[in-house]
């Protein structure tokens, strides 16, 4: 903030910051516009891709050789958490239906024993 007071408050400077930004915008575009440097910046942005990986790779094989879990690793691993969750929180569901487990439903239960699934829940949950 203090230099953009300074640039305001002094006319002289505001047009030699301007003269510098328009000379420097000149260059910029020329190179921008060149072939050579379009090839270049292609090139070096597509070694830093080939860079990345080789890290990556080298990461996780050192991950791997430490038997410590990539990053691919954990993200598989909280998929499957959230698909366990999502699992228990169905299950839940089914156990904490009122009329549930009682009278029509026995015949699709699991386990056969819909009145000792019942029972079993309930002494599960007070101990």
């Amino acid at each position: 903030m203090l230099f953009d007071d300074v640039v305001k408050n002094n006319p002289l400077l505001r047009k030699a910051l301007e003269a510098g930004e328009e000379q420097v915008g000149k260059v910029v575009g020329k190179l921008l516009a060149s072939d050579g440097l379009g090839g270049g910046l292609q090139a070096l942005v597509s070694g830093a891709a080939q860079a990345r990986e080789t890290l990556e790779k080298g990461v996780a094989q050192a991950l791997h050789a430490a038997n410590l879990p990539s990053k691919e690793d954990v993200a598989a691993l909280k998929r499957r958490l959230e698909e366990l969750e999502t699992m228990l929180d169905g299950l839940a569901r089914k156990v904490d239906a009122p009329g549930r487990g009682r009278g029509g439903s026995s015949g699709g239960g699991r386990g056969g024993s819909g009145s000792g699934g019942v029972s079993g829940g309930s002494g599960g949950s007070g101990a």
